[in-house]
């Protein structure tokens, strides 16, 4: 049996050929939102999305990571409400206030992590001249303000 040799010209083609369609397959993924590394700190996201004097509470900013979402909510007060979708993992990033957790009253502040499973009423109300903020987690794609039932 013969062996065939290939010329220089010949590799380098299909070498650029996977190289071309690599790129091509690169392109799409990020044309369909592959994921990307972001930086921001928590002083530019406020600062770019402040809280209206006409509101009293709003998500400034999230970012989604394959199947959950990180929002960052800044609020004076949230009026006692329930999700019956989602529950919630809050950390409060700053400021305290006081909250209501189903039939409990407590005093929240800037380090408690609160797990506040779906159904049960919540809400927050600021104590201080500094807002509440907080690091909500979420599945990705769920919008609050569509699953929500308030109470007062």
């Amino acid at each position: 049996m013969k062996r065939r040799r290939s010329n220089g010209r010949t590799l380098w083609g299909v070498g650029a050929g996977l190289v071309a369609v690599a790129l091509l397959v690169a392109a799409g993924a990020w044309g369909y939102g592959a994921a990307k590394i972001t930086v921001n700190t928590l002083d530019e996201v406020l600062r770019g999305n402040p809280l209206p004097a006409d509101k009293t509470a709003q998500v400034t900013w999230k970012a989604r990571a394959s199947n959950a979402e990180l929002h960052v909510l800044e609020l004076s007060k949230i009026k006692l409400h329930s999700h019956s979708l989602e529950d919630h993992i809050v950390y409060v990033i700053r400021g305290q206030g006081a909250a209501r957790l189903g039939d409990e009253s407590r005093q929240v502040k800037a380090g408690d992590i609160l797990n506040i499973p779906k159904g049960v009423p919540h809400g927050f109300t600021k104590e201080g001249k500094e807002n509440l903020v907080f690091l909500v987690v979420a599945t990705a794609g769920w919008d609050g303000l569509k699953d929500i039932k308030f109470y007062e």
